[in-house]
């Protein structure tokens, strides 16, 4: 994997909370020894995190989409979903997706809303599956929107559309 040099200012994803800034870089006495820490604040939550340097790539923190990586996200967004669950399998099925999230990687972000928007547009979602999507669709609206310069709101509103846009067209495809 490339490793990633970040500095004060960059815009970065941080799978367990979202978009954020580096505000500075501190060091800090961790475990009996002085590390060199990212100060990460979030700007949805405003929280404030601090990552060792050593850590940033173990915590799948990266940098924010770029043109190519964008493109990829709205054609993983608009494929056919893979996904199906049976009530032998919906622990697993919600593990991966789970996963998927933690991961932090827009292309399985995009995977887990897509997956989840279709099926709650089929059937209905359960509570946990609405919170995966909910998380999922949030962090990638929220990065799409710090690409774009424009409202979470309108990014939701593009995903929404790329997704449920195919959906109804395969459907009409298959009629």
């Amino acid at each position: 994997m490339k490793r990633v040099m970040f500095k004060i200012g960059d815009s970065v994803f941080y799978p367990a909370a979202g978009v954020g800034v580096i505000e500075t870089v501190e060091d800090i006495f961790i475990g009996g020894q002085w590390e060199r820490c990212f100060v990460i604040r979030i700007r949805e939550s405003q929280v404030t995190i601090k990552v060792p340097q050593s850590n940033i790539q173990k915590n799948g923190i990266r940098p924010l989409l770029n043109e190519r990586k964008l493109k990829e996200l709205f054609r993983v967004l608009s494929e056919q979903s893979c996904a199906t669950t049976t009530a032998s399998n919906t622990i697993e099925y919600y593990k991966t997706l789970e996963r998927k999230i933690n991961t932090g990687s827009c292309l399985e972000l995009g995977e887990v809303v897509r997956d989840l928007m279709r099926q709650k547009q089929e059937s209905s979602l359960s509570f946990d599956e609405a919170r995966l999507l909910e998380t999922a669709s949030n962090f990638l609206s929220r990065e799409l929107a710090a690409v774009a310069g424009i409202a979470p709101g309108v990014a939701y509103d593009r995903i929404r559309s790329s997704v449920v846009g195919t959906a109804v067209g395969a459907a009409a495809n298959v009629a």
